[in-house]
């Protein structure tokens, strides 16, 4: 009996893929000129028009054969000027047919129709890209402004929500179930437009960044919202309601607080601002309201 052989895992040959040397420095070319500038990029498209223009010139001058349609009797500067239009012909690929290439400018006209196409395309779509970058950040704009404002103004809702709670619970004593369930939806509420700050300060894309003013108009804003849940839990406790075993309402609560602590620190690091105090008074105001709130269950 013929010995065992070792088990051996079969491996399929590795094939080599075919690389193509002129892949690369064409994908290359493509990558710069797609990203060159429009000035540097019109130069070039008119450097292709006055280089493919001297080559005609020079082909129709040495070996009429090769060259362009034969003017007899025509001068050099009209030669030249003839052999300057029909490049730009060729290139903008409109061809009227006046001027017609022989022989070997006949490659020569196929090859700059081709790049003439290619630049002007290029250049095209980085005007209409360029345009529709700046619609986009306008939109962008826009959104974020209507954003802002409806924060601001969800935060004066909340406020004005907290106010009836007091004033219900300074006269009658007590909250109807009813006042309980919109304490509970204004936790809510704040919780959403709390987590909305950071988005404000769009500085990786540069869409849109909050100034000053407005900033110290969403600090006031969130300032005054933390402010008028801690003097409504004041004004429960002092009305003997037991605000704390209303469960929904305090894990709301819990959680918007839990956010303010989480959001402010981060609002603060994207801040361009170097006021560092309407910050802690936010931290100190929510401060207050998590001990009261520990201290209560």
């Amino acid at each position: 009996m013929m010995p065992h052989e070792p088990y051996r895992q079969y491996t399929a040959p590795v094939q080599k893929k075919r690389t193509h040397r002129g892949m690369p420095v064409f994908l290359n070319f493509m990558e710069r000129v797609t990203t060159m500038p429009y000035r540097t990029l019109f130069l070039l498209w008119a450097m292709l028009l006055l280089g493919f223009g001297l080559a005609y010139y020079t082909l129709s001058t040495l070996s009429p054969d090769n060259g362009l349609t034969d003017f007899k009797g025509a001068s050099d500067m009209k030669q030249f000027l003839n052999s300057v239009y029909f490049s730009i012909i060729t290139a903008t690929t409109v061809g009227y047919g006046d001027i017609v290439p022989m022989g070997i400018s006949k490659i020569l006209a196929a090859g700059e129709s081709v790049l003439g196409f290619f630049l002007f395309a290029v250049f095209v779509t980085k005007l209409v890209s360029f345009r529709q970058e700046i619609a986009l950040h306008q939109i962008h704009k826009l959104t974020f402004e209507d954003v802002f404002y409806n924060t601001r103004e969800g935060l004066f809702i909340i406020r004005k929500d907290f106010d009836a709670i007091i004033a219900e619970a300074e006269e009658t004593k007590s909250l109807k179930p009813h006042s309980w369930e919109n304490l509970t939806i204004a936790y809510r509420e704040g919780q959403t437009l709390l987590n909305q700050i950071p988005d404000f300060y769009d500085n990786d894309h540069h869409l849109y960044t909050i100034d000053a003013r407005r900033e110290d108009l969403l600090q006031e804003a969130v300032h005054r919202t933390l402010h008028r849940i801690n003097q409504m839990l004041d004004v429960l406790s002092r009305a003997g309601i037991n605000w704390a075993s209303h469960e929904k309402s305090v894990h709301g609560l819990r959680e918007l607080n839990e956010i303010v602590e989480t959001v402010t620190p981060l609002w603060r690091q994207k801040s361009p601002s170097m006021t560092q105090e309407p910050f802690e008074e936010i931290l100190v105001v929510n401060e207050g309201i998590r001990r009261k709130v520990e201290g209560a269950l």
